[in-house]
């Protein structure tokens, strides 16, 4: 552990040590510990009985802890208090330390010292075994593909680059399901198009027989997109190109590593498949520039979750919608050109100088980075240099000062992209947050931390959301 100094500001390395001296002059012996446990200091200053602070300084946080008579009286960290804060602070791995004499100022915490202590250490033994769990997982693939050589491929990406088992290798859906009798994988990579018995037929059993996350991997082109929708309808995570269709095998290991590392995070459970869509009867073409915004944006699962929104939804006359969702890159287009048959607004894929107009959707993957203009004629879109990827902070600060009152977001399963400082932008210009029921996600995960936030309006499921847009609720 790194220490510093008890009265001087003088910072000392792990092993590494610097005379004492004194501090000022004051009465007393100043030095320096090295290798120490913090629950050794929370005894030493209680047994000393004085009015002390502990400060503790950590890449991920600074903590302070009180002492007064003898007890631990109040702790905080990143805007935590009192003994969740002090559990935290416990839990610390690594950081520097100094003791210094200081009045406490507020008591948050009553359970005596001792109690307070044999907890921390219960919980970081929890959190140590469940990290040490983790890191040693093992993620176990089945792929599902009628080639042979993409199989021998996929196998030493999946083992090589990202450090996952191949459990089971099929050539079609009937031995998938024959193997599903004997394994439990992780997550199952499946082809769409395979002999014997269709993907899709593969994925209905799978989904009723022994739920797992099922990752299509195959070769894309326009016609396909139709093909791929249902798949994600019936519960499928999400879609990857083969390289050759997605750019090179470095983008396809990126994403199919995204999908294998959250295997673990993904709830398929917790899916509700979407109804087929109908087309729609009535098309509202693009009008005048925007004075209300939406915005959608989803990760992992959040492609299911589109399909059920966007059909349902009817916008006012004076409102423009932007998604941003995790996809494969080159499908934004085909993405937009088939949810352009079931809205009854105009869909498109998001490019550079986009308007922002009344009864127009814009769509864009995560993957590309945009930056938002305005004028007295209105806003605009801009793409970001190449290579750029969507920073949502930044992104979402500026809608927020244009849009104000007058934007909306919506998060979906797997939204995890940093924007703190966005929500938080949207929030105070009075903008609405709209978050997905946890519950009702592939990956809740993401959700919960931004729910931590306390940022949002409202939490609904997806067949909820479009009345709360449409002004219908």
């Amino acid at each position: 552990m790194t220490v510093l100094d008890f009265d001087s500001q003088s910072v000392l390395q792990d092993g590494q040590t610097v005379q004492g001296r004194p501090n000022g002059g004051a009465a007393g012996f100043s030095g320096f510990m090295v290798d120490v446990n913090l629950s050794d200091l929370v005894q030493l200053a209680c047994l000393e009985n004085r009015k002390r602070k502990l400060l503790i300084q950590t890449p991920g946080g600074r903590g302070e802890v009180y002492f007064a008579g003898g007890e631990v009286v109040h702790a905080t960290i990143n805007g935590k208090t009192g003994e969740e804060a002090f559990y935290d602070i416990m839990c610390l791995p690594h950081g520097t330390f100094r003791f210094f004499p200081e009045e406490p100022p507020e008591r948050s915490i009553e359970i005596p010292w001792n109690f307070l202590l044999i907890e921390s250490l219960r919980l970081r033994d929890e959190k140590e075994t469940s990290q040490e769990a983790s890191e040693q997982h093992i993620s176990g693939v089945m792929v599902v593909d009628d080639s042979k050589f993409f199989i021998s491929r996929l196998r030493e990406v999946l083992t090589e680059k990202l450090s996952a088992q191949v459990i089971a290798e099929a050539r079609n859906g009937k031995e998938a399901l024959e193997f599903l009798d004997e394994t439990r994988p992780d997550i199952i990579t499946l082809d769409i198009n395979m002999p014997v018995m269709a993907g899709d037929v593969a994925l209905k059993h799978i989904m009723i027989r022994s739920p797992a996350p099922v990752l299509l991997v195959s070769n894309f082109n326009e016609r396909h997109t139709a093909k791929i929708m249902e798949y994600l309808r019936l519960g499928a995570v999400d879609f990857i190109s083969k390289p050759g269709g997605d750019g090179s095998w470095d983008l396809f290991i990126e994403r199919l590593g995204n999908a294998v590392e959250s295997a673990g995070e993904f709830m398929v459970r917790n899916i509700r498949r979407a109804r087929n869509p109908k087309k729609s009867a009535e098309k509202s073409l693009p009008g005048m520039p925007a004075e209300r915004l939406v915005v959608i944006m989803g990760g992992f699962g959040g492609l299911l979750e589109i399909q059920k929104i966007l059909p349902e939804l009817c916008l006012e006359d004076s409102t423009s919608l932007l998604v941003f969702q995790q996809m494969c890159k080159h499908f934004s287009s085909s993405l937009a050109n088939y949810m352009d048959q079931y809205c009854s607004f105009s869909v498109n894929a998001l490019k550079t100088g986009a308007p922002l107009l009344s009864n127009q959707a814009w769509v864009s993957g995560l993957d590309t980075g945009w930056k938002v203009e305005a004028d007295e004629t209105g806003a605009g879109i801009y793409r970001q240099p190449s290579g750029s990827r969507l920073e949502a902070d930044t992104f979402l600060g500026e809608l927020a000062d244009i849009f104000e009152r007058d934007l909306t977001l919506v998060l979906l399963s797997g939204m995890k992209l940093e924007m703190a400082k966005g929500l938080e932008a949207v929030a105070s210009t009075g903008g609405r947050i709209i978050i997905q029921k946890p519950d009702t996600c592939l990956q809740p995960g993401p959700l919960k931390a931004i729910q931590e936030l306390g940022l949002e309006e409202r939490i609904a499921s997806s067949e909820e959301i479009p009345a709360l847009l449409s002004g219908r609720d």
